[in-house]
Parts: C-alpha cells; sequence; structure tokens
C-alpha cells in the first residue's frame, strides 16, 4: 500500500475431524466465499476499501486494507514508525486494487518450511524467501532498512 499502514484480517479452517488445518488450496468455493464475506465483515467501516489485496498463504486467506489518512492521523506518532519483522511474502496474490510493490509479491521459487505441529503435507508449509528472486531481494532490503532504523 505505498507504505501506508494497513489493516489486516485473515480467516484459517480446520478439520472437525483431524483438528488440522486444511490448506485454502482444498477450500470449496463455498468456503472461500464464505471467509471473504467474513475478512470483509470484520474489516466493516474500516480502512480504504478503495486500497486492498487479497491474498493466501497456505493455511489462510488475508485481506490488506490501507488505513485511511485520518486513521493513520490517530495513530502514536502518526506514520512515523519504522516496521520491523515484516511478515513473509504471500503464496498468492487473489487480487488488489491497487498495484503492490516487489515486496508484496510472492517468492518465484520459496523454500518449503515444515508447517509447524502438523504432519507433512505438501499444500501446508510456510514460505521461506529464497533471496535471489526480485521479490525477496525487495523484502530483504526493507528488512535491512528497519534494522538499520532501529539502531
Amino acid at each position: 500500500m505505498n507504505g501506508q499502514p494497513v489493516w489486516l484480517a485473515s480467516v484459517s479452517r480446520k478439520s472437525v475431524i483431524t483438528d488440522r488445518f486444511n490448506p485454502v488450496t482444498r477450500w470449496t468455493p463455498d468456503e472461500l466465499r464464505e471467509a471473504r464475506l467474513l475478512i470483509f465483515d470484520v474489516l466493516k467501516g474500516v480502512g480504504n476499501r478503495r486500497r486492498e489485496r487479497l491474498f493466501r498463504m497456505n493455511a489462510t486467506l488475508c485481506l490488506h486494507r490501507a488505513l485511511t489518512d485520518d486513521e493513520v492521523r490517530l495513530l502514536p506518532g502518526g506514520c512515523t514508525f519504522t516496521p520491523v519483522n515484516l511478515a513473509g511474502g504471500p503464496v498468492e496474490v487473489m487480487w488488489e486494487s491497487e498495484p503492490g510493490g516487489d515486496s508484496t509479491r510472492p517468492c518465484v521459487k520459496p523454500i518449503r518450511q515444515p508447517f509447524p505441529g502438523e504432519p507433512y503435507d505438501p499444500d501446508l508449509w510456510l514460505p521461506g524467501d529464497c533471496g535471489r528472486c526480485a521479490p525477496c531481494r525487495a523484502r530483504a532490503r526493507l528488512d535491512a532498512e528497519a534494522v538499520g532504523d532501529a539502531r
């Protein structure tokens, strides 16, 4: 969102039988629609609906919505704080109302890290940045800037 702080809402699903996470790629169209409706309901009345990005990780469907300028003014220190410990990239950007920068894109060849506490599942993994593609290099630059600013 070009540096604007965002609201984040995310939804995951667990199997009622196994109590294990159900990967987003296995959700039915009805489950995806229900998750989107829930996300939009949670963020009703906040943020700028014209500045959104719907994306998925492997266990969650997520929405970033930019704060409005009035909401930013209400933040302690406005928007002068420096982000630290940036989250990794998405697995897939499903849609966005404004183009994001390289740092918001999925890694081209992610390192598939085991999902904590879950048995091996080819659809359930945490993406690790490869460090070589443009999205990974952009996230690394932001991380380096955040560390430098925090000193």
